[in-house]
């Protein structure tokens, strides 16, 4: 996966305020685990499937967003007379978000394709909003585009348990924040989750947990 930059400053000590990017996710017949990372508007009110995607997905392309519970399931669908494609329902997908998107067997002839998204990058002080209170699984990404080890780069400060299920295409592959055998260091095991841009994942977090990100694109 990638991320792009439109416009940005063109000297090294300036930065622009807003700055348009896009994300290119590459998608498979089946399930993907994936998230815009882009923002619309700079204040998440217009990250609706309907404007992220708009008919740039397959017939019965199917989105599963978790709210805590359950999913909301949007889908892109003919209308009974078959003339209009929409997506019904049609709710917010905002960056620091996961979510489930499936893709119909042979839509895209049994190979791969990619979907771009666009908008504004999110900079200065981001607290993920989408981490319960109470702790338990939530259905996340990280809200700036960036990628690499989820505490080392992506600085989410784990705690004890906390464990993420990051999807390969058949599976999870899954990483728990334990003690050692000598209960003297906390680690991440087997390794640290290594997270893509543009891509969702399970965590399974303590109560209390949060995830701040200074982010600057300079």
């Amino acid at each position: 996966m990638a991320a792009g930059l439109l416009s940005a400053a063109a000297q090294s000590n300036v930065y622009s305020a807003n700055v348009v990017g896009y994300v290119n996710l590459p998608l498979t017949e089946g399930f993907n685990l994936v998230a815009n990372q882009m923002d619309l508007d700079l204040n998440g009110t217009n990250n609706t499937i309907v404007n992220v995607f708009s008919n740039n997905l397959p017939v019965n392309a199917t989105i599963y967003s978790w709210n805590g519970t359950g999913f909301d399931i949007s889908s892109f669908a003919k209308n009974k007379a078959g003339t209009l494609t929409n997506w019904t329902l049609n709710f917010t997908i905002n960056p620091g978000q996961g979510f489930w998107l499936s893709i119909p067997t042979g839509a895209f002839g049994g190979s791969s394709s990619n979907v771009t998204v666009v908008g504004n990058v999110l900079q200065g002080a981001l607290v993920n909003p989408h981490l319960p209170p109470a702790g338990g699984y939530s259905l996340l990404s990280s809200m700036p585009p960036i990628a690499g080890g989820i505490t080392s780069n992506l600085n989410y400060q784990p705690q004890l348990n906390d464990t993420v299920y990051t999807w390969n295409g058949t599976g999870y592959n899954i990483a728990s924040y334990a003690k050692n055998k000598a209960g003297t260091l906390t680690n991440w095991t087997p390794s640290e989750p290594q997270i893509a841009v543009g891509q969702g994942f399970w965590l399974n977090s303590g109560a209390g947990a949060t995830w701040s990100n200074n982010f600057v694109v300079q």
